[in-house]
């Protein structure tokens, strides 16, 4: 209980409570635009008794938490009715990094190692925490503080759900409750629930006990499965609906897959799978139980892209456990030492002498600039000034913003992603970006526009900057109000006689588009044209690129479809 006192204390001297209990809207990456979700989740979503649903407010409108992960967001928003919102978010965020201390300590509890393991490894947690070397990979501090806290809280369950469900089928117990963990992990995040999942397979490589451990796992399956249906079964029957974000991650060198903090880890890990020769210890199952998750890991790895995901989100799963597998090792050299109640503050100690040693600086940076949030921060009366100037409601025509590097200074490149909370306006672009069919079309739309433009999906090319083929675009999305601040922008919005200067802000203007008349609905001018495709996802991202074909409406119908002259079947 001290040591993990300790280990509580050592990280909030990180996430100082000053700041974690500080009225403010959290910033910083994506962490900032997850915010809007859960007010959202609050004032209207659970209000309506819905945990998803629809937002006007990114997208054009789409399909808010039916593709992401709604659990956070829920404990969040009932957190919100005992304190502020703006503080519960930030507890919730940082959940995960504060409770894989304590799943880990139970994890070895319940895969039956003896005192002081179960300690010792929780505080080993804190080597994967303080990892520096990533910061969108998962599960770590920083990739916590970049947005990625649903992973994090997904991670931390999955740990604890692998202790109960290895106690569960040795005795034959605890099903109900592997069942709700793995729907929890399930409704935190996708890639735990495939980690978690896959890892349980370990239990049906046995010859003795296959038949009963597959009974148990398919029973927890099922449940799980029924739990989360709410959720999953209109997720996988309106997949085609999303937009895909298939990459392979590239790295300058396969080494940058070893973090540096691990190093006394993996000649751990070595000596644990070296000591196997031994053939006593080939008899303790526990070596394998902790090293098949690494198996896992690097089968998800080599095998993302042709399943759909990404694969460097599967590394943080081989880097906890191979800490875990290096646990073994350790206790089998401290398992004849006395006085063994020592070890757990030596090796805190340790701990925080070698993270202290590894560490960079960003985490305290980030830490601050996440939570100090965007009303503290030096720019914010600017950031004010815009969002009453654009204030309004649903029913306005929506803003756009150039994309720069310049929003920053407010907390976050994607400040903006946040007008629907501040000015109660829709724009275009948002956080959930696999989410919505609209994605390619409004990034392709932003690099028209922009300077700088993101253009985040491999498979769909986006334009050099054309203000003239943007005008049009914004005009089908309903867009009046264009905010900018690079001077190339500036200088050939002066020029277009589509676009008219309304304010100035310090370095932003704001412009009308002139030739939009702010309706959500239009007759078309001509009629629509019946497309025979399987492929409509590409033809009408060909359509909208080409500018003399836009006043034609597609509808797109599969190959073999029959249709009549003026009705469609």
């Amino acid at each position: 209980i001290a040591v993990l006192i300790l280990v509580v204390l050592f990280l909030f001297s990180y996430f100082k409570p000053e700041l974690l209990l500080s009225k403010t809207i959290t910033t910083g990456g994506d962490m900032a635009s997850h915010y809007y979700t859960a007010d959202y989740m609050k004032n209207y979503l659970l209000p309506h008794g819905k945990v998803s649903g629809r937002t006007p407010g990114n997208y054009a409108g789409f399909p808010i938490l039916n593709f992401y992960f709604s659990l956070p967001f829920v404990l969040m928003a009932l957190l919100s009715y005992i304190i502020p919102l703006e503080v519960s978010f930030k507890l919730i965020t940082i959940l995960g990094i504060l409770s894989l201390p304590f799943t880990t300590f139970f994890f070895f509890k319940l895969v039956r190692f003896r005192f002081p393991i179960p300690v010792i490894a929780a505080t080993f947690s804190l080597f994967f925490i303080f990892i520096e070397d990533y910061s969108m990979w998962g599960g770590n501090i920083l990739s916590t503080l970049a947005g990625e806290f649903t992973y994090s809280i997904g991670l931390s369950l999955s740990i604890l759900f692998l202790g109960t469900l290895y106690k569960g089928i040795k005795e034959k117990k605890y099903l109900m409750l592997n069942s709700v963990l793995l729907a929890l992990i399930g409704l935190s995040h996708v890639y735990t629930l495939l980690f978690a999942g896959f890892s349980s397979f370990f239990f049906l490589l046995t010859k003795k006990d296959f038949k009963e451990n597959f009974k148990y796992l398919s029973k927890i399956y099922i449940i799980s499965f029924l739990l989360i249906s709410f959720w999953i079964l209109p997720l996988l029957s309106k997949l085609e609906y999303t937009t895909s974000y298939t990459i392979r991650w590239h790295l300058s060198s396969v080494w940058k897959l070893f973090p540096e903090i691990l190093i006394p880890f993996m000649v751990l890990t070595v000596i644990s799978l070296i000591s196997l020769i031994n053939k006593n210890i080939r008899k303790d199952k526990r070596i394998y139980y902790l090293f098949f998750p690494v198996l896992v890991g690097i089968f998800f790895y080599l095998t993302a892209t042709k399943i759909g995901v990404v694969d460097i989100r599967f590394i943080p799963f081989i880097h906890l456990f191979i800490i875990f597998t290096g646990v073994f090792a350790l206790d089998r050299l401290i398992r004849n030492l006395k006085l063994k109640w020592v070890l757990p503050i030596i090796f805190i100690i340790i701990t925080i002498l070698w993270i202290g040693y590894n560490e960079k600086g960003a985490i305290d940076d980030w830490i601050k600039w996440n939570y100090e949030g965007f009303e503290d921060k030096k720019q914010w009366p600017i950031y004010d000034e815009i969002n009453q100037y654009l204030k309004g409601n649903f029913n306005d025509p929506r803003v756009v913003y150039e994309h720069a590097h310049q929003h920053n200074r407010f907390g976050t490149t994607r400040a903006f992603e946040s007008l629907p909370l501040f000015t109660n306006r829709a724009t275009l672009e948002g956080v959930y970006m696999q989410s919505s069919i609209s994605a390619p079309f409004i990034f392709y739309l932003q690099s028209e526009i922009s300077k700088q433009s993101s253009c985040p999906f491999p498979n769909y090319k986006c334009s050099p900057l054309n203000l003239d083929n943007g005008a049009k675009h914004l005009k089908m999305f309903n867009v009046n109000h264009f905010i900018v601040i690079s001077e190339e922008v500036k200088k050939a919005l002066k020029n277009n006689t589509k676009f008219k200067l309304l304010k100035r802000i310090d370095e932003y203007e704001i412009y009308e588009l002139t030739t939009n008349k702010g309706r959500y609905v239009e007759v078309p001018e001509y009629e629509p044209v019946v497309f025979e495709t399987d492929d409509w996802k590409n033809i009408s991202y060909e359509w909208f690129k080409r500018q003399e074909l836009l006043d034609i409406p597609l509808v797109f119908v599969q190959e073999g479809f029959e249709y009549k002259a003026n009705s469609l079947e």
